[in-house]
């Protein structure tokens, strides 16, 4: 296991596609992030400067996710899939590699993130004279959230690479469930309030850290990262069962 997890992360550090999502990440959380602060204004019953812009971070989630769904589904793609499995023949423990890997670099992803926005956010908006309003505890938990969700997010893409294989299939896919087939789930009576509380958003919600006491019907950080987590391994348990049943010839 402790060889095909330094594969895996062997395979991250030398890919273009790695540093290009971990760049593009970075600068769309940047421009966002600086933008707002150098140009937007808030009135006291208004939420904190510093938590307002700190949600530009969500790029490293798009990023992260983007980075795990890649995952197997580039092995397919370019054919590499046969000599990684000729390197680690037990389908589950490549997986669990990939996962394990991709936990690491989203973790990383998510920390550049959320470090760089509160950084570049209070230098601008101390120039300008503003107190952004942000506790440094509050900044830890958005920190630790933050990192912890790109992680999990990484991780749960790796999975749905592997359940979809087709790189195309397994982009759209995650991306309209994320963005679109949930967020219209939500909307259901009956049904719309378990989606909004365990449903992929709902506990990227909770689990950054972002929702104050008494704010959105979510889960706390922890229960919500550790759901999430579950999240993690049922979709890579899945992906190494339908791996494992599948023929690969190229």
């Amino acid at each position: 296991m402790s060889r095909a997890f330094a594969s895996e992360l062997l395979k991250l550090r030398t890919t273009r596609t790695f540093y290009a999502l971990v760049a593009s990440a970075v600068l769309a959380t940047l421009a966002v992030a600086a933008l707002g602060a150098a140009l937007g204004s808030w009135g006291p019953a208004d939420v904190p400067p510093g938590e307002d812009l700190a949600g530009a971070a969500f790029f490293g989630f798009v990023f992260a996710l983007v980075l795990g769904l890649l995952s197997v589904t580039t092995e397919f793609r370019h054919g590499t899939i046969a000599p990684t499995l000729l390197a680690v023949p037990e389908r589950g423990r490549l997986i669990a590699a990939k996962v394990a890997a991709h936990l690491v670099a989203g973790l990383a992803l998510g920390l550049a993130a959320i470090l760089l926005d509160l950084l570049v956010v209070h230098a601008i908006l101390a120039g300008r004279g503003i107190d952004s309003g942000t506790s440094p505890a509050e900044a830890a938990r958005w920190i630790a959230g933050t990192a912890v969700v790109a992680a999990l997010l990484a991780g749960v893409g790796v999975g749905i690479g592997a359940v979809i294989r087709n790189q195309v299939g397994a982009l759209v896919g995650g991306f309209a469930w994320l963005l679109l087939i949930e967020p219209l789930l939500t909307a259901i009576p009956k049904v719309g309030d378990p989606i909004a509380r365990f449903g992929l958003g709902g506990l990227m919600n909770g689990a950054d850290g972002f929702v104050r006491e008494g704010g959105d019907d979510v889960l706390a950080q922890l229960p919500a990262s550790l759901l999430l987590a579950g999240y993690v391994a049922l979709a890579a348990v899945l992906g190494a069962a339908l791996l494992r049943r599948r023929d690969v010839t190229s």
